[in-house]
């Protein structure tokens, strides 16, 4: 439409005529004289708009104009969508990389068989990657005397916190920080999103917490109860037994010295009463592990070995560089737990003759393996079960990796590695 213009005002000034028109200066038109030159003439041509061309013209003025201002319009609005898109997209990404954070906390959590130190460990260093700026950001988790850090942590005046409850007790904090100044936001530099996320992780960090302290208990008072059990077999069954076998023995004298012929029964009798005070030793002495306090794992070990040997009738070898003994008396427990369920394993499923309990030691890390030469099951293969799930509970719960499989030469192995720390001597000593 500009074009059509121009052509019939002959060649006015494209820029002056834009000016004019679009500051709504009114000019006539009739009276504009335009001035063409061919070679060295000069021509003249004057330029006549009769009253029938100036209605039309008017009008298609006022129809540019409103079409140019609608295009100012639309432009500043999709300006307008522009901007929303891109905050949207913004803010859509900084959410995703919340969810993503949750979910690394969750699996590290749920899916692998490790201590809690090692969970607070590596949720401290998964937190940085979730904030708005995580090039430039350190994390703290505080649980009373525990603090774990991020490895470029520094105190700032950009901080973010939350506190940790447990059982409705504060009994820590998770602190956020940025290591340099980034313009204000909901909270300071940090996104209002940010602060609904701090508090999950503190919440998620409080409840992992009680759990894993939960879980403690209920083995702790499961073992006490077994202890109580065994002590109370040992103690009180046991005596008794002793106490009917010596009155079984007695009378079984006085019926041989008067020639009776139930002398011969009573005598089987006691024989009976004193095999089951041998089994009933033995239940105790597996839920009770006495000499586990008194000596250490390794005495333990070796009454365990006389007893399968004597029970089943399959050779038990506890083999080892140095006695292993632990500042932690519930670690021997558990660690002794998981020898004896890898024994059971290998008796019950495995229909082995043979069983090998050995520990080794290097720099720290002792590493226990049960190996055995019977067959081997799917229940193995399959990793499930209720003992072998008792097993990596038990390591779970002392920091423990344990692996569960079948040998390549028949049978299976269980291999389980933790840290233990020396003492003074060089031995490893327990509470």
């Amino acid at each position: 439409m500009l074009k059509k213009i121009l052509l019939m005002t002959g060649k006015v000034n494209s820029i002056d005529f834009c000016f004019k028109l679009n500051y709504g200066i009114c000019f006539n038109m009739s009276g504009f004289k335009g001035k063409t030159t061919s070679g060295s003439h000069d021509n003249r041509q004057n330029v006549r708009l009769d009253k029938r061309s100036k209605a039309p013209l008017s009008s298609q003025l006022v129809l540019l104009r409103r079409e140019i201002a609608q295009l100012m319009v639309s432009e500043r609005k999709n300006k307008r969508i522009k901007e929303m898109l891109q905050k949207k997209t913004h803010a859509l990404g900084e959410r995703v990389k919340e969810l993503n954070c949750l979910y690394a906390i969750s699996n590290l959590v749920e899916k692998h068989p490790i201590s809690l130190d090692i969970i607070l460990r590596g949720i401290v260093d998964i937190i940085p990657s979730a904030w708005q700026y995580p090039e430039i950001t350190c994390a703290r988790i505080s649980i009373g005397h525990q603090i774990y850090e991020t490895a470029n942590f520094t105190e700032t005046p950009w901080r973010q916190s939350a506190n940790i409850f447990i059982h409705r007790v504060k009994e820590g904090f998770l602190d956020v920080y940025y290591l340099e100044e980034r313009p204000k936001s909901g909270e300071g530099p940090f996104l209002k999103e940010e602060r609904s996320l701090i508090n999950a992780i503190a919440k998620r960090i409080g409840e992992i917490i009680e759990r894993r302290r939960l879980e403690k208990q209920v083995l702790e008072i499961s073992e006490r109860e077994q202890q109580r059990i065994g002590q109370d077999l040992h103690d009180s069954l046991c005596q008794q037994l002793t106490g009917v076998a010596f009155l079984g023995k007695v009378l079984q004298q006085k019926m041989k010295k008067k020639s009776f012929e139930e002398a011969s029964s009573a005598g089987e009798m006691v024989s009976l009463i004193d095999e089951a005070i041998t089994q009933t030793k033995g239940i105790a002495r597996g839920l009770y592990p006495v000499k586990l306090e008194a000596n250490g794992l390794m005495a333990a070990l070796s009454e365990l070995s006389r007893n399968v040997e004597k029970m089943f009738g399959i050779r038990c070898i506890v083999e080892y560089d140095k006695p292993v003994l632990f500042y932690d008396n519930m670690v021997a427990i558990h660690i002794y737990r998981i020898i004896q369920e890898a024994v059971n394993n290998a008796v019950k499923h495995g229909k082995a003759t043979k069983i090998v309990i050995k520990f080794t030691n290097n720099n720290g890390i002792s590493v226990l393996t049960v190996k055995n030469n019977g067959r081997s099951t799917s229940v193995v293969e399959e990793n499930v079960g209720m003992g072998i799930s008792i097993m990596k509970h038990r390591a779970n719960m002392i920091g423990a990796s344990i692996d569960i499989k079948n040998r390549l030469e028949g049978g299976t192995i269980v291999k389980c590695s933790f840290e233990n720390n020396q003492g003074d001597e060089g031995a490893y000593k327990y509470e």
